[in-house]
């Protein structure tokens, strides 16, 4: 698993600057890895999974239709969501 991050350039979480187009710039600039901000798992649980065709993203939308999470192809396989579950029981709408 240590192998994994050996000589690789992450961009490291920052409050407020892991949005997406931060994380599109940073792998831009030669970033391998990108981190989200830290998202509450409780905001995330009612969100529903909803797919931008005219941004060519996929959004994570909360009931009260604020965009809780954004990401698109280029930086698949290289962003690490990063989540606190603290006090979270069940499984996730989007999970399923």
């Amino acid at each position: 698993f240590v192998d994994c991050f050996r000589n690789v350039n992450a961009m490291a979480p920052m409050v407020r600057v892991g949005t997406l187009p931060m994380r599109l710039l940073a792998l831009d600039y030669g970033a391998d890895i990108v981190y989200s901000e830290v998202n509450w798992l409780t905001s995330k649980w009612q969100c529903q999974r909803v797919v931008n065709e005219v941004l060519e993203t996929v959004d994570f939308v909360a009931p009260d239709e604020r965009v809780m999470f954004k990401t698109c192809k280029k930086e698949n396989y290289r962003n690490v969501l990063q989540m606190n579950r603290k006090g979270v029981r069940g499984k996730p709408r989007w999970l399923t």
